[in-house]
């Protein structure tokens, strides 16, 4: 794949990739000139056509809106999994509600963390659930180590749920101060502590990240 993305990132007239922080590394692993390159954004607007979908709470009475922390997650090491399951460990009364396909309980049992009372795995949740779940959470965790961008998080934010994410990757440079910042190889994080700092509104993000300025970047 690298040999591939290398002659193809050569001989294209130009690129267009997500973020500041892809942008650099296409430069820094493939040599492209950075002037070969530009920026256009992902956006959330998407989530608007979404009809939520209250039933996954129905499934999962345990889950009681606004009083759970919620990621997605999948087995990738780029996605940082076992750090939601931690930070469970260290505050088992709050609720995890962790959506993602595959075998995430196999995994935990692995890791040593299988059955933890307050983790609940919802498997593969349709877009209105995940929806549902992002509107009605205590939280949104993003633990990720590596991301070109990121877009659940800015779904989240368009739904008013407060976010915390991992300082790596493009997530800083896309977030801001919108965003509570945690160290994602820290397992001992303080969540109360986390969420007791301030945050700005997150108007200004939403605002710079539409569709509608993404189609004015690419024309």
């Amino acid at each position: 794949h690298c040999l591939q993305y290398r002659r193809i990132a050569q001989k294209a007239e130009r690129i267009i990739t997500v973020s500041e922080f892809s942008k650099a590394e296409i430069h820094k692993y493939y040599g492209v000139p950075l002037e070969k390159m530009n920026v256009v954004y992902n956006a959330w607007q998407q989530m608007q056509r979404i009809a939520p979908d209250d039933g996954v709470f129905a499934r999962h009475p345990q889950l009681q809106k606004g009083g759970y922390y919620f990621s997605m997650a999948n087995l990738l090491k780029n996605k940082n999994f076992p750090w939601v399951l931690r930070a469970a460990k260290a505050k088992p009364d709050a609720m995890f509600a962790i959506a993602g396909g595959g075998s995430l309980a196999e995994e935990a049992g692995r890791l040593g963390l299988a059955d933890l009372p307050n983790v609940v795995y919802l498997g593969y949740v349709s877009d209105g659930e995940a929806k549902s779940l992002m509107a009605n959470c205590r939280a949104f965790l993003f633990p990720t180590l590596y991301e070109g961008f990121g877009i659940p998080p800015l779904e989240a934010l368009s739904l008013g749920a407060p976010i915390a994410l991992a300082r790596a990757s493009c997530l800083p440079e896309l977030y801001g101060d919108t965003a509570r910042y945690f160290d994602p190889y820290d397992y001992d994080v303080d969540l109360d502590a986390l969420f007791a700092k301030p945050a700005a509104p997150p108007d200004k993000v939403l605002a710079k990240y539409s569709w509608g300025n993404s189609v004015r970047i690419w024309l």
